[in-house]
């Protein structure tokens, strides 16, 4: 009987993953969402993803190239959502690595306290909100991350983040769609770091006109 049973749930596992992977390739082609598929898309990618990981760690994948591919095929996915958002719905989260370290005016809780100096790309984020009327915060980190965005409420999230990071907020913010920019280190990580700026408006620009 537990054979049977154990048989049973492998099938129903088996038949979840195909019908979701179907949910991810469906999406992607036809380049529009759709609820039921999503509900499948969002826990087929989730279920796979530590499962992934671990066999990239038996046959050497580095686990930053896997989290770039979750969080591609989850940009594709969140790019295929035809519609228009208000400028005041779309919330730009940034880290504080983003701002120059030297620098005395901590932008984390207000943004507006930057000079616009031009020594950081905080300058370009501030740039940014008066352009297009976007809301912009300023994180350390996953724990105050997650209270802007229940603070805030947007109704759709484009985050500037490491793999890591980024990786673990979309799995966080699953009610929400999360568009990730992955950010340049050329100093290391978390260390006065830099994103691309055209990329950025590119995606602020489509999620207000639904293109």
């Amino acid at each position: 009987m537990f054979i049977i049973i154990l048989i049973v749930f492998f099938c129903f596992i088996g038949l979840f993953f195909t019908i979701g992977i179907f949910a991810v390739v469906f999406t992607i082609y036809k380049k529009k969402t759709n609820e039921l598929l999503n509900t499948f898309i969002t826990y087929t990618v989730d279920m796979s993803y530590p499962i992934l990981l671990i066999i990239g760690k038996i046959i050497g994948i580095k686990r930053e190239k896997l989290q770039r591919s979750f969080i591609e095929i989850n940009n594709l996915l969140v790019s295929s959502i035809k519609k228009k958002y208000k400028p005041k719905d779309i919330l730009i989260l940034s880290p504080h690595c983003i701002q120059n370290s030297d620098c005395k005016f901590k932008v984390t809780y207000d943004i507006e306290n930057c000079r616009r100096c031009g020594k950081c790309q905080i300058n370009d984020l501030l740039r940014l909100k008066d352009k297009y009327g976007v809301k912009i915060a300023v994180a350390t980190g996953g724990t105050l991350a997650r209270k802007v965005v229940s603070d805030i409420k947007p109704k759709i999230i484009i985050a500037i983040a490491c793999e890591r990071d980024l990786t673990s907020g979309i799995k966080d913010v699953k009610k929400i769609p999360v568009y990730g920019i992955i950010n340049k280190r050329p100093n290391g990580p978390c260390f006065n770091t830099s994103f691309d700026v055209k990329s950025l408006e590119k995606v602020i620009i489509k999620f207000i006109s639904g293109g």
